[in-house]
């Protein structure tokens, strides 16, 4: 029996306990490096998504973003490392004007909601509505595991991809080596 989207986003959560669990001092979970990825062979290099913006006012395609590298993170809002790097995300926003930034909830409308009302995002957020263990699958993520990041350059080819949380120099080196336009401003 194939497992339904909701047993992909459970077994994504309890990863992210893991993780949260060994950066508390429990079990060591290995980490997962930054590498440069490959799109999968026989598929289009360039990459297309269509979803609906989290509020349900309109849905967000790449092709809005032609010509310009994306980096879309995916998340959840009960997943420890996710949490914790949202900020810093909404924080590397503005300072990378060359590379539009994509939220993807991989979550409950509501939860995604709730979580997000507490913090002031600084790029769009969407909701990935069905089958959210295929669009990982897609961008390179065989595992489902959150949070996970993905940055295409211009073409919309996968460039950059990271299973785990990020920090401030993956986001730099990812933007630069994916041709993101313009050298990271600096913080105010």
């Amino acid at each position: 029996m194939a497992a339904g989207p909701w047993q992909a986003v459970a077994a994504a959560l309890a990863l992210c306990a893991a993780v949260a669990s060994a950066a508390q001092g429990g079990p060591t979970v290995p980490v997962v490096p930054a590498v440069p990825a490959v799109p999968p062979a026989g598929a289009p290099a360039a990459m297309a998504l269509t979803l609906p913006a989290l509020d349900g006012a309109r849905f967000v395609q790449l092709a809005d973003f032609s010509g310009r590298p994306v980096l879309l993170n995916f998340w959840g809002s009960e997943c420890p490392p996710c949490i914790h790097e949202m900020p810093l995300l909404f924080a590397l926003a503005p300072r990378h004007p060359g590379l539009q930034f994509l939220g993807i909830a991989v979550d409950q409308r509501a939860s995604a909601a709730r979580f997000l009302a507490r913090l002031q995002p600084s790029y769009p957020q969407l909701l990935a509505t069905s089958q959210p263990e295929v669009l990982l699958r897609r961008f390179g993520n065989k595992l489902g595991a959150l949070p996970y990041s993905v940055v295409l350059n211009a073409r919309h080819e996968v460039c950059m991809t990271r299973l785990g949380e990020i920090d401030a120099a993956w986001v730099d080196g990812a933007a630069a080596a994916c041709g993101a336009v313009g050298a990271p401003q600096p913080t105010r």
